[in-house]
């Protein structure tokens, strides 16, 4: 096959398969090490990127790891359900399915047909916050894939036969997901309760299926011209390329796009927030009653949700958390008791919950034994010992993902996307080793003993 380009209507360049030269530096593997009074994390490479803006307002950056054969494109668009109104929710899901099923140049199901072709693969998620895309390919296809993702960004092209066929897969996403599964709607109940109607974390990111049924080929245009454009994307490549040549591609492919318009942040009244709400889901699919608390706490942008990360891993994570020791081994009333957060840029809900080991185990008593946990945490305080393992554990799990090149790419596109600071992305484990006994205290004394939870209680029906 010749190496190449091929011209396709509309001004887009279409890359044959082809084998670019390959000229990267070398990419130092993440470490940690252990200091005495502390912890202290380090990523080695974390100048390994270099970042710029194309003149229609994309952000692009480029990772080098000449030690992988493969190369990654992540695309992240900073739309996610919070962009959302009522009578219109579900559209940022929609669209993550709707982007896969044809462009200008690209017929239904051509990109994945161009993926799996070359030995690639894609794939996408949707939060309230984000939508991120992304592709991984071998290393001499960057081309291939920069095209496949700027011909999607250029232009609106989607079917009416894509938008039914997609409204029926989410239709049915959700089905198998949620409605199905036991507990599978504790989130989507908690969000509407604890936000008011009008707040955009009160539907979950699926969206309303009356909204996706009545969903319009005008509605589903007019979402992609506003919030599908080169300003309100990040565009990262990692991997193995040669970066004067990325960098090239990258403009040819992306830099004749117009910019979009201006997007107003969306900030809703905080009096939409609610506390001490209470929903029962009477279920006969649940195996066992089960209780879930929704605590408000700050936005990913606070000082304290590193703090309150490494206090629910306290509560949760691993046989020698507090949950498990309390409920589940010493008390055995609980199958599973967890904690975590549902963190996003208007607000965070820190979830505690417990399901009952056997069927007689009510929720009145789940429920005061998780709140029981709380209060004994902030009454006895924090070890040193147990403090240095969930700090431990959570830097590991980052520098586990850092030894992947498509999880780089993720974490670059994220944190430079919402915060700005792209090198996070290798340093991210500095904001736990900050936190101090005192700091989980305060949080949980402030988040979460001092506020009233809100609470959804599912009851096993026969």
């Amino acid at each position: 096959m010749d190496t190449g380009s091929q011209a396709r209507p509309g001004g887009h360049v279409v890359p044959t398969v082809s084998s670019f030269n390959q000229d990267a530096m070398t990419f130092s593997e993440a470490r940690t090490a252990v200091q005495p009074g502390g912890m202290q994390a380090a990523y080695q490479g974390a100048d390994a990127y270099h970042e710029f803006m194309l003149g229609n307002g994309l952000r692009v950056l480029l990772h080098q790891d000449r030690s992988t054969p493969i190369v990654t494109i992540n695309v992240l668009y900073h739309v996610g359900s919070k962009n959302e109104q009522r009578g219109g929710t579900g559209f940022a899901h929609l669209f993550e399915h709707l982007m896969f099923d044809g462009s200008k140049n690209v017929d239904r199901g051509g990109y994945d047909r161009y993926c799996t072709s070359v030995g690639g693969d894609n794939n996408a998620f949707t939060s309230s916050d984000i939508t991120d895309y992304y592709v991984t390919l071998p290393g001499d296809q960057l081309a291939l894939g920069l095209w496949l993702e700027s011909d999607r960004m250029a232009e609106f092209a989607i079917r009416e036969v894509s938008l039914e066929t997609q409204k029926n897969v989410v239709i049915e996403e959700k089905r198998q997901n949620i409605d199905d599964v036991p507990y599978g709607d504790a989130m989507v109940a908690m969000r509407e309760i604890a936000y008011g109607p009008q707040h955009p974390y009160s539907w979950d990111t699926i969206g309303s299926m009356e909204d996706i049924v009545a969903a319009r080929m005008e509605d589903v245009r007019a979402f992609y011209l506003r919030y599908y454009v080169p300003s309100n994307a990040t565009l990262v490549v990692a991997g193995n390329f040669d970066p004067n040549e990325a960098r090239e591609m990258v403009e040819q492919y992306f830099g004749p796009i117009p910019a979009g318009g201006a997007i107003d942040p969306v900030a809703p009244d905080p009096a939409l927030l609610r506390q001490g709400m209470r929903r029962v889901i009477s279920s006969s699919i649940v195996p066992f009653n089960a209780v879930f608390l929704g605590y408000h706490a700050p936005s990913i942008y606070s000082e304290d949700v590193p703090a309150l990360e490494l206090l629910a891993a306290m509560l949760t994570d691993g046989e020698s958390s507090r949950l498990y020791q309390a409920l589940e081994y010493t008390q055995q009333i609980a199958s599973e008791a967890e904690c975590f957060l549902d963190d996003g840029e208007l607000g965070t809900l820190v979830y505690i919950y417990a399901v009952g080991q056997e069927t007689n185990i009510s929720t009145k008593r789940l429920e005061k034994a998780l709140r029981a946990e709380v209060e004994r945490l902030v009454r006895n305080g924090v070890g040193e010992r147990e403090l240095e393992k969930v700090k431990h554990r959570k830097v590991t799990r980052i520098v586990h993902a850092l030894q992947s090149v498509s999880s780089r790419a993720e974490r670059l596109a994220y944190f430079t996307a919402l915060f700005r600071r792209p090198e996070l992305a290798f340093h991210e484990a500095d904001l736990y080793a900050a936190v101090t006994r005192e700091d989980l205290v305060r949080v949980a004394r402030t988040y979460l003993l001092e506020q009233e939870p809100n609470v959804i209680e599912y009851v096993r029906s026969k």
